[in-house]
């Protein structure tokens, strides 16, 4: 995949709208948060980090297998509350990705990787939101 820069702004606006939707109250919830779909699975939300203008999240896919439950997939996010835009920080506790810089040149490597990662967020996003996962008030639970 071939990189850029508009794009990738497209993925972090778009993403920050869907988390929006699926977290109404992001600004002041705490802790963890759970919320099940209609496929019979569980998405937990974690705050990580809060600060004046953004928050850290790590949100996991409480998938079933067989015998199991699997957490697949994990991310942690930064949301930007004042740019309105969510970036992938990093996923799988695998791979912890450059925070975005205006200069693309930097490293094109990570820089196309993010791409790829955060356009798979908003794939995610959608199908949650397509499954009927929401942290809305009714939806939720403290863990």
């Amino acid at each position: 995949m071939k990189y850029d820069v508009s794009q990738q702004a497209d993925y972090y606006e778009t993403n920050f709208e869907r988390l929006a939707w699926l977290v109404p109250r992001l600004a002041s919830v705490h802790g963890v948060l759970l919320s099940h779909g209609t496929d019979g699975m569980s998405l937990q939300l974690t705050i990580v980090e809060r600060s004046k203008y953004t928050t850290t999240i790590a949100l996991t896919h409480h998938l079933r297998s067989k015998d199991a439950i699997v957490t697949d997939p994990f991310m942690k996010i930064r949301i930007y509350h004042d740019a309105r835009v969510a970036e992938v920080l990093s996923y799988q506790c695998q791979s912890q990705l450059q925070i975005f810089h205006p200069d693309a040149t930097l490293n094109i490597p990570n820089l196309r990787e993010k791409c790829r990662i955060n356009r798979f967020l908003g794939e995610w996003l959608d199908y949650c939101i397509a499954y009927g996962y929401r942290f809305a008030q009714h939806h939720c639970s403290s863990a």
